[in-house]
């Protein structure tokens, strides 16, 4: 599933290349999206804006309409020059300027919403940790805090409601790096660990940002995470074998070092 730091540069690139700028085509092919009339009801608007929202996509028009997506598991924004055209495999949605084409594949979760509807998909979600203006670590050891201490801090992590962005890799790479067993209650957690969790996940987030949605949260190019995906493999820090596990109610693998992180 794409992570917070892939919402965060789509908005970024689809801002650069739709807003203030005429859309001259608008494809929905899906038959899922007929009901909604998108192409339709978005005729001679203009993108105003596109905001990330943890893992979600607020597309803003100037008539104050709001076009959400999430990508879920397989789900992608594809921008590309205008001279490419849309055509592209599992095409959801194209938005066309003169120059650009920005394309959405496989995207189940899909609404455009009239000025003044609510969005009742963000109302439940944590703080995005990736805010500017957000204390990060401050704001995941609160949020940590009014758990229930019982819960466990990897499952706890990847809790939208939570904290907004961090997924399933970015879980693991954190407790690594913040030094922090997944496996451990959130109410055994000091607040300096919270904080250090919240603090060295938004690091990662805002790397992966910068590394044009890429994620790279290991020691070097070549070693592209310190835990994740690598079971059974040697930690790059101390050599005992990475462990993992699934972990929460849906059962997503956590990898994890029991010496480094003991």
């Amino acid at each position: 599933m794409p992570e917070g730091h892939v919402s965060h540069r789509n908005a970024l690139r689809l801002t650069a290349a739709l807003a203030g700028r005429d859309l001259v085509r608008i494809e929905a092919p899906e038959p899922r999206l007929a009901p909604q009339r998108i192409p339709e009801r978005l005729a001679g608007d203009r993108v105003r804006v596109v905001e990330a929202v943890g893992k979600h996509h607020l597309l803003r028009f100037e008539s104050g309409r709001i076009l959400h997506s999430h990508l879920m598991m397989r789900g992608a924004w594809r921008l590309r020059r205008a001279s490419e055209g849309s055509r592209l495999p599992g095409l959801w949605l194209a938005l066309c300027t003169a120059d650009h084409v920005a394309a959405l594949v496989r995207g189940p979760v899909v609404r455009l919403l009239e000025p003044g509807e609510p969005l009742p998909a963000l109302a439940a979600l944590g703080p995005d940790i990736l805010d500017e203006g957000l204390d990060p670590g401050a704001t995941t050891a609160a949020r940590l805090a009014r758990l229930e201490p019982s819960r466990t801090v990897g499952e706890a992590l990847v809790d939208q409601r939570v904290i907004a962005g961090v997924g399933n890799v970015y879980k693991s790479e954190t407790c690594f790096l913040a030094g922090v067993d997944p496996w451990r209650a959130v109410g055994s957690l000091e607040p300096e660990e919270a904080a250090r969790l919240g603090a060295t996940a938004a690091s990662l987030l805002a790397e992966g940002v910068r590394r044009a949605g890429r994620i790279g949260t290991g020691p070097s190019r070549r070693d592209r995470t310190w835990v994740y995906g690598r079971a059974g493999r040697p930690c790059r820090r101390c050599g005992a074998p990475i462990r993992s596990r699934g972990q929460g109610d849906a059962n997503r693998t956590t990898y994890w070092c029991a010496v480094c992180q003991g």
